[in-house]
């Protein structure tokens, strides 16, 4: 089995060798494929794109039409767990985090537990709710708290890429979250 160093290396060069009119596409089909999961009055955790991610801007856009609150995640100062600002706070500005990545700082933050659905970007994953991520571990410590519950596992977890970047199976250690489902221009995987 391959490493998750050598595997995240080769699933990026294959998610930034998507043609612009191909992540277009993408970006459209995965938001129609996440609207009937959008619900009025949700809280709803997305992200920014960053470099090849497939960007949610479109999602954004129909989930805040739709009466959908948008969180954006922020990186602590100290530790890995992060919180969520809402995106429709007037107050908000944008920054840059420890990393250099813009982000949107509301004046109340809130945390994960308090989340109905988050939109996770990721570097590959599997059909069985496997996700390799960037390698920080910050999704992971956020929602490790759902390992502890054995039937409610609400926020629901969905990874949101590129077909490409699919795999047969990603390795997994103990601390990594498993996800609900992915998205991809082809389909959503429920895991």
């Amino acid at each position: 089995m391959t490493d998750k160093a050598t595997l995240r290396r080769q699933l990026r060069r294959r998610r930034m060798a998507v043609p612009a009119a191909e992540r277009e596409r993408a970006e459209r089909l995965v938001s129609a494929r996440l609207r009937p999961l959008l619900r009025r009055g949700m809280r709803l955790a997305a992200y920014v794109a960053l470099g090849s991610e497939l960007s949610l801007a479109p999602l954004i856009s129909l989930a805040q039409a739709r009466g959908v609150a948008v969180y954006l995640p922020v990186v602590p100062r100290r530790g890995r767990r992060m919180r969520f600002a809402a995106l429709a706070d007037p107050q908000g500005v944008w920054r840059r985090n420890r990393y250099g990545i813009r982000e949107y700082h509301a004046r109340k933050l809130i945390s994960a537990r308090a989340l109905d659905m988050v939109l996770l970007p990721l570097v590959g994953f599997d059909a069985q709710g496997g996700r390799l991520g960037q390698g920080g571990g910050y999704y992971d410590t956020t929602f490790a708290f759902r390992a502890h519950r054995q039937q409610w596992k609400k926020p629901r977890l969905w990874g949101v890429g590129f077909e490409c970047q699919r795999v047969a199976a990603i390795p997994r250690e103990p601390h990594d979250a498993p996800l609900d489902g992915v998205v991809s221009e082809a389909a959503l995987y429920r895991a």
